[in-house]
């Protein structure tokens, strides 16, 4: 149950607790009939925490029927002020009182991958022997060596050298 209910229904009972002191007052709730609607409302916030609106509605039937046997002396803002309270928490009930979306939740998972499929072997085909075709010879005609020129003579040897 969300905390507003619950801070409604902790007031409602503190309201209650207090009005128990009719020893002193004979307008506030005796002591004995604020015990008894003090459980009522326990029973509303363990019905509403079980997610059962259906009982929690039927406590709060049983503590509006509580508070129309209160005795005639108590306060008539008091009893007014308990069955408004009553009648708030009634209002949420069927709000405050089922499974809220994200807790029934369950986290979605992360879908893992895959597994990677085992490529299945195929069979390479045998290459077939294709004959290379031999490469027709062809003449190699003779490369012309330049000639050379010794320079300065115009081709002239040059004379020996005597020792002169």
């Amino acid at each position: 149950m969300p905390r507003r209910p619950l801070l409604a229904l902790g007031l409602l009972l503190a309201a209650i607790s207090m009005a128990g002191c009719g020893k002193e007052d004979p307008e506030l709730i005796p002591q004995t009939r604020a015990s008894a609607l003090t459980s009522t409302i326990d029973k509303i916030t363990a019905a509403c925490d079980a997610e059962d609106p259906a009982k929690a509605k039927a406590a709060i039937e049983a503590a509006n029927q509580q508070v129309s046997e209160l005795p005639r002396k108590v306060s008539a803002d008091l009893k007014k002020n308990i069955r408004d309270w009553l009648s708030h928490i009634d209002d949420r009930i069927d709000s405050d009182c089922k499974a809220k979306q994200e807790e029934t939740q369950t986290p979605t998972p992360t879908p893992s991958p895959s597994p990677t499929e085992t490529p299945t072997e195929t069979a390479t085909p045998t290459p077939t022997e294709t004959a290379t075709p031999t490469p027709t010879e062809t003449p190699a005609e003779p490369t012309p060596s330049p000639t050379v020129e010794p320079p300065g003579n115009g081709g002239v040897p040059a004379p020996e050298d005597n020792g002169q």
